[in-house]
């Protein structure tokens, strides 16, 4: 480096003005900066609050002398790279300068000196400095890269998060091999991450399909349960009541019941209100009315409710080809409808309406378990306290309407085909509302809701098995409109982490 050029900051201490101003010209006529120090504890300060490369020191000072100033500079990590320069009178203070090499001083300089010596002392000492410096540098950046690799080794974590850039952009030696790791690393990543995907894909598909075909068994037995009994609120209570004394007796098994606050009971209060108030008493209403082939053709509208809700609320993005499909879907329920007054007139028309009631309540649902749903939560307790919530919401019902379905008059119907019915729907409850929570959790609210896109399939084929109903044509051309407009909306993209990591996540 030139004089010219030249930064470093030279730290002078002595106790004597004269040895001070008479360094401190030399050294700036070489062409550094200085900053001076009347004793060892003003040069204790200066050492802590500037940064300093090297550093002249007089031994003997009183108070705090240049052995106690060296010794505090070996304690500390970064100040014990700084070279010293002892400052001596060569006749008497001889031992004191062997001393103090001794401590760690890297050379010294008389007091009466020459200024070519000077010039030698002083450069030597900072060109070592900057040397070590470098290697200090260069140690700390394979630091960096071998913590970075400690972290992908334990951790799947997104290399653009290590903060390797600016070691990337090296000409040296080093970002050539920081380079190849994080190429190398990258690669591996998106690899484990498509494969991550692809098991979280397929899982997710097997658990719509299992939603799917519990739930679409409910709408025919629904419908077997709405001709044996028209009490709607009635069923639904037993229903709830049974479905919570499996999952209760499941979760306190397993000891795992779900804590009672406010925002659990905030929960598990609405979780009822969607899923038994609006959703299990009206399809059993509707279902006295409607086929139940059309009724799972209604309930395909869920998805395209559910991405309505989601984007209007920004949980997900709304794009074009979304919003397109929410359009072709929309059609699809149109044609429902007329499907339906081309069937049996305008009464069935209204009651298809109504039957929109369940899937916007199921929606209600999903967004509700989506946004409120913690990890922590038992999955089988918090079903449970929900049928419990609804047992509590239709029982008023229940007493107002005279709803009520006696245990004798269940087993007086033909065949106990009533508590058949109504066992069997206990079931469906409390299994497909485990399944379908955890498939909200593991997968979104939108990607969930395509439950209803086999819940409508599986529903249909199960008519056509159980009570032997048809589809009419233009209700299969409906299924073809919500089958295509779900697709073009679709499930969102796992948004990753890109945020850098920090110190304390490189030790976790």
């Amino acid at each position: 480096m030139e004089q010219s050029e030249a930064k470093e900051l030279v730290l002078i201490v002595d106790d004597q003005a004269t040895h001070r101003q008479k360094l401190r010209l030399a050294i700036e006529n070489l062409g550094y900066k200085t900053v001076l120090a009347v004793d060892g504890n003003d040069a204790l300060h200066k050492l802590r609050t500037s940064d300093i490369d090297l550093v002249l020191l007089d031994i003997i000072m009183p108070d705090v002398d240049g052995f106690d100033v060296m010794e505090f500079m070996q304690r500390d990590k970064k100040l014990r790279e700084i070279p010293v320069i002892v400052i001596s009178a060569l006749d008497s203070e001889m031992d004191s300068v062997v001393r103090a090499i001794e401590f760690g001083a890297r050379d010294f300089l008389p007091k009466n000196f020459d200024p070519i010596f000077l010039r030698a002392r002083v450069e030597t000492s900072l060109e070592s400095k900057r040397n070590r410096d470098r290697e200090i540098e260069h140690l700390q950046q394979v630091e960096r890269l071998t913590d970075a690799a400690a972290v992908l080794e334990k951790h799947n974590v997104n290399p653009s998060r290590l903060q390797l850039v600016d070691m990337r952009e090296r000409e040296d030696a080093l970002g050539k091999l920081a380079r190849v790791f994080t190429d190398m690393a990258s690669q591996v990543y998106e690899r484990e991450q498509r494969l991550r995907q692809q098991v979280r894909t397929l899982r997710g598909i097997g658990l719509l399909l299992a939603v799917g075909a519990v739930y679409g068994l409910g709408i025919p037995i629904s419908r077997i349960a709405s001709e044996q009994s028209s009490n709607a609120f009635g069923i639904a209570l037993w229903v709830n009541v049974i479905s919570a004394f499996i999952c209760l007796s499941i979760s306190f098994y397993r000891g795992r019941v779900p804590k009672l606050n406010k925002d659990t009971l905030i929960l598990f209060g609405f979780w009822g209100c969607f899923g038994t108030l609006f959703g299990e008493v009206v399809l059993f209403k509707v279902a006295a009315h409607v086929e139940a082939s059309l009724i799972a053709l209604i309930l395909v509208a869920e998805g395209f409710i559910v991405f309505a809700f989601a984007a209007a609320m920004r949980i997900e993005k709304a794009s074009i080809r979304r919003l397109l499909g929410f359009a072709v879907g929309f059609v699809g329920m149109l044609l429902v409808i007329f499907a339906a007054r081309n069937i049996e007139g305008n009464s069935l028309g209204i009651w298809v309406l109504a039957g929109l009631v369940i899937p916007t309540a199921y929606a209600c649902r999903t967004i509700l378990l989506t946004l409120k749903f913690t990890n922590d939560l038992d999955l089988m307790g918090a079903v449970g306290f929900s049928c419990v919530s609804g047992s509590i919401i239709v029982m008023p019902f229940v007493i107002a309407t005279g709803d009520w379905v006696s245990l004798n008059s269940i087993g007086n119907l033909g065949s106990n085909s009533l508590l058949f019915a109504i066992l069997l729907l206990a079931i469906i409850t409390a299994s497909g509302s485990a399944l379908r929570a955890t498939l909200i959790k593991s997968t979104g609210a939108v990607f969930a809701s395509q439950a209803s896109l086999v819940t409508t399939l599986a529903g249909i084929i199960w008519s056509m098995l159980l009570l032997g109903e048809q589809l009419p044509p233009i209700g299969w051309l409906a299924l073809i409109f919500m089958l295509g407009g779900a697709y073009l909306i679709g499930p969102k993209e796992e948004a990753e982490e890109v945020d850098p990591l920090t110190k304390l996540d490189y030790e976790l």
